[in-house]
């Protein structure tokens, strides 16, 4: 059986044709009712199945046709339609000739038995006289189909235009806040095709860029990248572009005009209706101010670990000066005895001697661990920083030797500190040493002065300047300068450069502490192979320059002995104090404990000229004990001794200023000359 199968949609006649060559039939296709004619007067055809709306000729008049065609009357008609699909219609298609009126769609099994059942009643329906039909009544039926259909097309196409404006306005608002969420966004946004070229971008791009969008779009992204390897990052995001914030990446872009900076960039897919990537979108955020706030947040946590590392180092050494000077009270006592005991002909005279120097080399090194502490004693007095440089030029010059110049810049303004002149010098003497180390080969060392203000001398360093004017101490030297790392530790206690057994890495420790104790900064910058420079800021002040009175150190003369109460809880220590004024005549009460100090003083009954106390004791401070001693005996003054300086006796222990102190470690004339100026004092 050949069934002709008549529509205008390929896969409307793809889907007929599968169907019944699925069932063994022959198919003969047709895309209208013209071509159909001409494949029924060129084929036998068993059967034609077409729809209505067509192109050329419709189903209608190809019924009409071949009904009126006696050759082709036999053939069964059966019209498959989803156009024409109301009851006229099909009474319209079943008068003109057509077997049945099937509305697509439908199922195959009951298109296929309709069109069996068709093929089946055909010998019959040829017996049949179908009555005839004038042609101004099908005309008229026809055109009133037609009509109707266009009417109900009109109406359909009306509401697709309406839907069509509606749809149109809601996608023209849609796309204006698009717009303007794209051109308001601060982030930087390009799009760009699935070859790499820009296609559209916001302002903030145009800003981020600096350049025009006429320049920019059509420019590959590859031009943006500051390098090649920042592009093949790119590549990597875009061949694998995430929806999540773990697909930022950090890159650096390049303007047009050759500046360069860092951004986050994020990267999504643009995809079609099918599916694919058709370009993509990048968001570039320019992070260069948090890049900068993050590095000076960077370098203020490390100068505060810097600065408290040189705390913790400076307590340290502190405390280790501290109970070092109690020994060499100890070794320098004992020693001055037996030396006096045996006197100067003795055989052991000489090593005592050697001891005795040692000591006090041990001496100056607890000197200078304190002065990195700020823990030393200081005699402070108002000097002019311009006179001390000049008095000490003499002695700087003959350190440097011949091969190194030292030149002298001095400001002519009156550069008045409040200084210990001694420790200031030893500070010039300390940086002077470390130059002419650095300058094996000779060179130039410059030292400079001038007054500063606070804010023409903030320092980079985390160190706090001080609030007032000060004056500037510049020493610049062209020697081999230090790399970074160098810098990071100078001023570190034991750390140096030099070699073995050519310095105790303390010169710099000391300078920084003794800079710090006056309340000043010191900042130092090199550069590997160009010198180095130093910088001592002390504050100036407007007091009068102190005159130096000598001090004639001689001994007091007594009438009578008098006691002194010792109260110190070193045992090796006490018994050389009380050994040490008793041989310099006073009458002395030996107290092991602050305790043991307040219930001896209440039973003594005679007088007590002097307390020699020690300040930090396990039980109660020094001044404490004197206190609860006054209550037995209100005439007793007091001589506090501590290796700690008198500065840290003052913030630490409390103790009101003006009252009298020895630090440790001392000579036995030290104390007997100072436990008689005591005295003295009071009976004056």
């Amino acid at each position: 059986m050949k069934i002709l199968v008549v529509d205008d949609k390929d896969e409307n006649r793809y889907l007929l044709e599968a169907l019944f060559r699925g069932h063994g039939y022959d198919i003969i296709a047709a895309a209208n009712g013209g071509e159909a004619l001409e494949c029924l007067q060129k084929i036998d055809i068993s059967i034609v199945v077409s729809d209505i709306l067509m192109p050329v000729m419709d189903g209608f008049e190809l019924c009409r046709r071949m009904k009126a065609d006696p050759a082709l009357r036999s053939i069964p008609f059966v019209i498959y339609t989803a156009t024409y699909t109301g009851i006229q219609d099909e009474e319209f298609a079943l008068k003109i000739g057509a077997a049945r009126f099937i509305q697509k769609p439908c199922e195959p099994d009951i298109l296929l038995q309709a069109v069996l059942d068709v093929v089946a009643e055909q010998p019959r329906r040829v017996e049949e006289v179908i009555p005839p039909i004038r042609e101004e009544e099908v005309l008229k039926l026809y055109n009133e189909r037609l009509v109707r259909k266009l009417e109900q097309k009109m109406l359909q196409l009306e509401q697709e235009v309406k839907v069509r404006q509606q749809t149109e306005v809601i996608l023209r608002r849609s796309e204006e806040r698009y717009r303007t969420l794209f051109n308001s966004i601060r982030d930087g946004i390009l799009v760009c095709d699935t070859d790499g070229q820009i296609v559209d971008c916001n302002p903030a791009f145009l800003t981020l860029f600096r350049c025009p969008k006429d320049v920019i779009v059509g420019v590959a992204t590859q031009r943006l990248y500051e390098s090649e390897t920042a592009f093949n990052d790119f590549d990597i995001v875009r061949m694998h572009p995430t929806t999540d914030r773990d697909g930022v990446r950090i890159s650096f872009f390049r303007r047009l005009d050759g500046t360069t900076f860092p951004a986050e960039v994020h990267v999504y897919p643009l995809t079609n209706d099918e599916g694919s990537v058709a370009g993509y979108v990048g968001i570039i955020r320019d992070i260069t101010e948090r890049r900068q706030a993050e590095q000076e947040q960077h370098n203020l946590q490390q100068q505060l670990m810097q600065a408290q590392k040189m705390e913790s180092v400076g307590r340290l050494a502190g405390g280790v000066a501290h109970d070092f000077n109690n020994l060499l009270s100890i070794i320098i006592g004992y020693g001055d005895l037996v030396q006096r005991s045996l006197g100067a002909a003795h055989p052991c005279s000489q090593p005592l001697n050697h001891l005795h120097e040692a000591s006090l080399r041990a001496v100056d090194l607890t000197r200078q661990l304190l002065a990195f502490s700020r823990k030393q004693v200081m005699e402070m007095k108002t000097v002019n920083v311009n006179e001390v440089i000049v008095n000490f030029e003499k002695l700087i010059s003959r350190l440097l030797g011949e091969d190194i110049r030292l030149t002298l810049s001095l400001s002519n303004e009156l550069l008045i500190v409040r200084t210990d002149t001694s420790q200031l010098e030893q500070v010039l003497m300390n940086l002077a040493v470390n130059a002419r180390d650095a300058m094996e080969a000779g060179g130039e060392l410059q030292l400079s002065t001038m007054s500063v203000t606070p804010e023409s001398s903030v320092p980079d360093d985390g160190q706090d300047m001080p609030s007032c004017p000060c004056a500037r101490i510049r020493i610049s030297d062209t020697g081999c300068g230090m790399d970074k790392e160098t810098l990071k530790h100078i001023f570190e206690p034991f750390f140096t450069t030099k070699a073995e057994n050519k310095g105790t890495g303390l010169g710099l420790a000391t300078t920084y502490g003794i800079i710090r104790q006056h309340g000043g900064v010191i900042r130092v910058s090199s550069v590997k192979g160009q010198g180095t420079t130093v910088d001592v800021y002390l504050p100036l002040t407007d007091a009068e320059v102190t005159t130096a009175h000598p001090i004639v150190d001689a001994p007091v003369s007594r009438t009578e002995a008098v006691t002194i109460l010792l109260v110190e809880d070193e045992v090796p220590l006490r018994a050389l104090l009380r050994q040490i004024l008793e041989n310099g005549g006073f009458s002395v009460i030996e107290s092991e404990s602050p305790q043991d100090a307040i219930e001896q003083a209440g039973a003594f009954e005679r007088p007590l000229a002097l307390v020699l106390t020690d300040v930090v004791m396990p039980g109660m401070k020094g001044p404490d004990v004197f206190a609860r001693v006054r209550v037995h005996h209100p005439e007793a003054r007091v001589l506090f001794m501590s290796g700690y300086s008198e500065e840290t006796i003052l913030h630490q222990v409390g103790m009101q200023d003006g009252f009298s102190y020895i630090q440790k470690p001392f000579t036995a004339h030290q104390l007997i000359n100072r436990c008689e100026r005591v005295l003295l004092s009071a009976i004056g």
